[in-house]
């Protein structure tokens, strides 16, 4: 099964969510046969922002995730192919420091920043994937392999940003999981990522502060049913 962007099903949006609001973002893909269109892997959170503009999601160490069960490949040994998944997932949990994820409608990507419980680390982190969509249990996307690190400050300095991943993303192409198209149109958007957060565009130039979660914000388990995508009607 050849990997491209696939649309996710052409169903109504829900409302937006509420501050607060428990929710799951999952990276939706077509596996190919048997499994056909299905969850890649998903992240549970609480809204911060969800507007016609913007979302932000934040994810506490302790919430649910879910990722395909098999034996990983690929240069990292992280990547779980079609033919190596038996449908089931692996239950594991959200590690590290509190993780706030900014995307704005329409983008190929969103923005990922740490807060340590008093003050936000200097990593930063641009994943590359198709527009968010809202579903019945809270976002859906599709993982481009392809991600954008920063390390510093990016008003202040000093300013690191670089790639992460090429050699995954080759080495799908290589294995026919990916096509050549589907990559370069990936690279495309990477470089322009990339350059959009060596120049300090929004959101590396935004007040995060005003993104912070609510520290009562409890842990968020993966909801029943997470894995129930929308069909059109």
């Amino acid at each position: 099964m050849v990997h491209d962007e696939v649309p996710l099903p052409p169903v109504p949006e829900p409302p937006p969510f509420e501050r607060g609001a428990p929710v799951v973002l999952r990276s939706v893909r077509d596996l190919g046969r048997p499994h056909g269109v299905a969850v890649g892997y998903a992240v549970a959170g609480t809204v911060v922002l969800d507007d016609d503009d913007v979302v932000v999601v934040s994810t506490r160490p302790g919430s649910g995730v879910r990722v395909r069960a098999g034996t990983g490949g690929g240069p990292n040994g992280r990547i779980v192919l079609p033919a190596a998944w038996d449908g089931t997932y692996d239950e594991r949990v959200w590690q590290g420091h509190t993780v706030v994820r900014v995307h704005r409608r329409g983008d190929r990507w969103s923005v990922w920043r740490w807060h340590d419980g008093q003050r936000w680390t200097d990593r930063w982190y641009g994943n590359l994937e198709s527009p968010w969509r809202r579903s019945p249990v809270g976002f859906d996307t599709q993982d481009w392999a392809l991600d954008v690190v920063a390390a510093g400050s990016p008003l202040g300095g000093p300013w690191a940003v670089g790639f992460k991943d090429e050699d995954e993303l080759a080495w799908m192409v290589g294995r026919g999981y990916v096509t050549d198209l589907h990559a370069r149109h990936v690279r495309v958007v990477g470089a322009r990522l990339l350059q959009h957060a060596r120049d300090a565009g929004w959101p590396f130039d935004a007040d995060w502060d005003a993104w912070l979660p609510d520290e009562s914000w409890p842990t968020v388990p993966v909801p029943d049913g997470w894995e129930h995508l929308p069909r059109e009607d």
